[in-house]
C-alpha cells in the first residue's frame, strides 16, 4: 500500500516536470487501482465468517465407546469423546453470498498451532481436515484463532480476531469397579435399598422450569448467584453420594479421580441409583460424564455425606471412616485404620 501511494506521487511530480502527458494517465490508473483495492479488501474482510465444527470421532482400540450397550449409545450427545479417542476436525470459513478471497485464518486447537490459507472462498464455503489424537479429558476449545484478509494484489492486509470457543467435550474413561469390591462390599451393594418416605431432603439442584416455586431454597440460591431447589428422595431410591479432593495437585491426578468417580457412578447407575456429585444429583450416565469432563473446575463437595458415600481424592485427609469406599490416589500417607485402596494414575486399574 505505501508504494503503490509513493509510486503514485512519483508519477504526478515527474509528469508535471518532464512535461509527459501519459504519465499522468499512468498516475490516474494507479489511483484507481488502489481505490478499487481498497473497496474490494473492505467488501472482503466483512463477509467471511470462520468454521470450526467436529467431523467425526476417532475412536481409539480400547475406547469405552466400544463397550457401552446400545440403549446407553442411543442417549448419547451427537459425538461423544473419550479422552485418548481423536476427532475429525472441520476448518475454514463460511461466506455470505458471492465468493471471496484470499483469506487465511490460524488459531490454536489442543495445544496445536494450525494455520491455513486459501485464494478463493467458493460460495458452498472452504474447508479443511485436521486429525487430532489422543484427546486429554475436558472441554477441546479454539483459542487465538483469526481470519487474515486482503485484497488479491496485496495492498490492504487486515486481520480480525474471532471469539474463543469450544467445539467439544471430551469425557473421562470408566469402566465397571464391582469385581474389585471386598466381599462385604458386595454384600452392602446388593441389600435392599433404603426405604425413603419420599419427603426426606436429599440435597439442592439448579431451577429448573416447572419446579415449585416452594421448593427455592434461597439460602443456598443467594450463595451459588443462581436460583436452587430442594431435592426429596423418593421412596426406594438408592443414592450414592461420590465426594471428590477438590483441589488435585495434578492433571494426571484429577483425570484418575474423574475415571474412578464416573465408574462409581456407572455401577451405582447400573443397580438402578443414583449420583449425587456436588450440586447435581442424576441418573443420566452422560450428564453425569459431562460434569466429571470438567471437574475440579466445577465446585464439588468434599464434606462425607452419609453411609452411601465413595470417597475419590488424593488427600488422605478426605478419606472418611464410615464412607462405603475409599480411594486414596496417589503417594500420600494415610491412617492405617482407615480402610481405602491406594491406586496411581494408570488406567485401567
Amino acid at each position: 500500500m505505501p508504494g503503490a501511494i509513493a509510486l503514485l506521487l512519483v508519477l504526478e511530480w515527474y509528469g508535471s516536470t518532464s512535461e509527459v502527458p501519459w504519465l499522468f494517465l499512468l498516475g490516474a490508473w494507479v489511483f484507481a487501482l488502489i481505490v478499487g483495492a481498497a473497496a474490494y479488501a473492505a467488501w472482503n474482510r466483512r463477509g467471511l465468517r470462520l468454521h470450526l465444527a467436529v467431523g467425526r470421532s476417532l475412536a481409539a482400540e480400547d475406547s469405552p465407546l466400544e463397550e457401552l450397550p446400545e440403549q446407553l449409545l442411543r442417549a448419547a450427545p451427537a459425538t461423544p469423546l473419550f479422552e485418548g479417542d481423536g476427532v475429525a476436525l472441520e476448518l475454514g470459513l463460511d461466506t455470505g453470498g458471492a465468493s471471496r478471497g484470499p483469506a487465511w485464518i490460524s488459531g490454536e486447537i489442543a495445544e496445536r498451532i494450525v494455520s491455513l490459507g486459501t485464494g478463493l472462498v467458493p460460495r458452498s464455503g472452504w474447508r479443511r481436515n485436521l486429525d487430532v489424537e489422543q484427546l486429554r479429558r475436558g472441554a477441546l476449545g479454539a483459542t487465538g484463532w483469526s481470519i487474515s484478509t486482503s485484497d488479491p494484489l496485496g495492498f490492504f492486509a487486515s486481520r480480525r480476531e474471532c471469539r474463543d470457543r469450544e467445539i467439544a467435550l471430551v469425557l473421562p474413561r470408566f469402566r465397571s469397579l464391582s469385581n474389585r469390591r471386598l466381599v462385604r462390599e458386595l454384600e452392602a451393594a446388593a441389600a435392599a435399598p433404603r426405604a425413603g418416605s419420599g419427603n426426606e431432603l436429599f440435597g439442592i439442584r439448579e431451577y429448573r422450569p416447572g419446579d415449585s416455586l416452594r421448593r427455592i431454597h434461597w439460602r443456598s440460591s443467594a450463595r451459588h448467584g443462581e436460583l436452587v431447589v430442594r431435592e426429596y428422595e423418593p421412596p426406594g431410591v438408592q443414592t450414592v453420594k461420590i465426594v471428590l479432593d477438590p483441589a488435585p495437585p495434578m492433571a494426571d491426578i484429577a483425570d484418575q479421580i474423574a475415571r474412578i468417580a464416573a465408574s462409581e457412578a456407572w455401577d451405582c447407575i447400573l443397580d438402578g441409583g443414583r449420583v449425587s456429585l456436588g450440586a447435581l444429583v442424576s441418573r443420566d450416565m452422560w450428564e453425569i460424564l459431562e460434569w466429571l469432563a470438567r471437574y475440579p473446575a466445577l465446585e464439588c463437595s468434599d464434606a462425607w455425606g452419609g453411609g452411601d458415600t465413595v470417597v475419590v481424592a488424593a488427600d488422605a485427609g478426605l478419606l472418611e471412616p464410615r464412607a462405603l469406599r475409599n480411594w486414596l490416589v496417589g503417594d500420600a500417607a494415610a491412617d492405617e485404620e482407615i480402610e481405602f485402596e491406594r491406586v496411581g494414575t494408570g488406567w485401567p486399574l
